[in-house]
């Protein structure tokens, strides 16, 4: 190819170094991300590993196998910080392979077989790191997909490279070869080291944003939808006929803030909160839309189904679990139900149905009732919603 080497190992390790370097100053801003520090560890422990090949391409076996071990251990720490990145556990087992590099090549004593069973274990660790990258393609997020396919790219590459010791091992006379495919290894690993730096940089990028606007649509007390995302939902859902929606009312709550104060107020909106989701579970979402209001926005569901979801749900709060001193404090549900079948067509009109119903439970001894017996057929007033003579059906506490 006409290149010479030594500048592609130096071109490595200033590249590992600068992004270190970015890397430590992102953490000087947020020093709670401790992965940060497993990727400045990478690199350092990378650009070590090429600054030995670089300064001694020429050593015996037994002093050869600390660079390999380095660059396994680079990219065992870049496993690390990859599920550290995602919240996951550090798989710690895979920092035992350097030492067993170690003890292999004082074993074999031969370059080829160390040569590729160095890059066998930097293909495993290379495709680990894709894997653990891609496990989480489900937010879809561009830059996730660029990391997959950099490490991916690496990974190739260090197969190339163990094929070629244990294939071609007569042409291996030293613990690194400086050949034609060297070359093009250390173009792809200077394509990887950069392009890999500027997407994981972006995805915490993307990360952070993507976590903004999501509390952007939560309830910062209890963690549910706010009203404003549960406007949006609402609003989305309309048109389909198997959607239900139900309002919650915690009943006496202003008795319990006055009689324990704010701060058990907040202890029971938090566990109303969880017996909610708890009844939901994966037939919808949950929202805080007022003080002590919720909503429940029910997705693949009739209207017996949405009347039993909210009766669930009802239970759930009655039996839900708040101390305070040593006493248990009470609590109970009002909740109303509407269903597409019986609501009306704007947003509006379906929040009505399902006030109007709400209003019903608490007259007729605060418990679940549905709005509407059977779909009305006949004409609905300019808001959309159906006239009283479609019913009230109260459900049995």
């Amino acid at each position: 190819m006409g290149l010479d080497i030594s500048p592609l190992f130096v071109a490595n390790i200033f590249v590992l170094v600068i992004s270190s370097l970015a890397y430590v100053s992102v953490f000087a801003r947020n020093r709670t991300d401790s992965y940060w520090l497993l990727w400045i560890g990478a690199n350092l422990a990378l650009a070590a590993g090429l600054v030995v090949y670089l300064a001694w391409p020429e050593l015996p076996v037994h002093l050869a196998i600390l660079p390999d071990a380095m660059l396994v251990s680079g990219f065992a720490l870049r496993h690390a910080a990859a599920r550290r990145f995602a919240g996951r556990s550090i798989k710690l087992g895979l920092f035992a392979l350097p030492p067993l590099l170690v003890a292999a090549a004082n074993l074999v004593n031969s370059p080829a077989a160390i040569f590729g069973l160095t890059n066998v274990m930097l293909t495993g660790l290379a495709v680990a790191v894709a894997w653990e990258f891609w496990r989480d393609h489900a937010d879809r997020l561009i830059s996730r997909v660029g990391l997959v396919l950099v490490y991916v790219m690496m990974a190739v590459s260090f197969a190339a490279r163990a094929g070629q010791g244990v294939l071609a091992g007569d042409q291996v006379q030293s613990y690194i070869p400086y050949d034609v495919v060297l070359e093009i290894h250390l173009l792809v690993a200077m394509i990887h080291v950069i392009a890999g730096s500027l997407f994981v940089l972006s995805l915490a990028s993307e990360i952070s944003a993507e976590a903004l606007r999501e509390a952007a649509k939560r309830d910062p007390l209890t963690g549910l939808l706010n009203r404003r995302a549960f406007d949006a939902l609402l609003a989305s859902s309309l048109g389909r006929s198997d959607v239900g929606l139900a309002v919650v009312d915690i009943d006496f709550f202003k008795s319990i803030n006055d009689r324990y104060g704010h701060a058990v107020g907040d202890m029971v909106l938090k566990a109303v909160s969880q017996s909610l989701l708890d009844a939901v579970g994966t037939h919808g979402d949950v929202a805080r839309i007022g003080g002590e209001e919720f909503a429940l926005v029910l997705i693949g569901v009739d209207a017996a189904g949405a009347g039993a979801i909210a009766d669930a749900a009802r239970r759930a709060v009655q039996h839900s679990r708040v101390q305070h001193c040593n006493k248990h404090i009470a609590v109970t549900a009002s909740i109303g139900v509407a269903h597409a079948d019986y609501a009306g067509q704007t947003a509006d009109a379906f929040l009505e149905c399902a006030d109007r119903a709400l209003y019903r439970a608490k007259a007729n001894g605060r418990n679940v009732c549905r709005f509407g017996l059977e779909p009305h057929k006949s004409s609905k007033d300019k808001s959309g919603v159906r006239p009283d003579h479609a019913g009230i059906l109260t459900i049995a506490s």
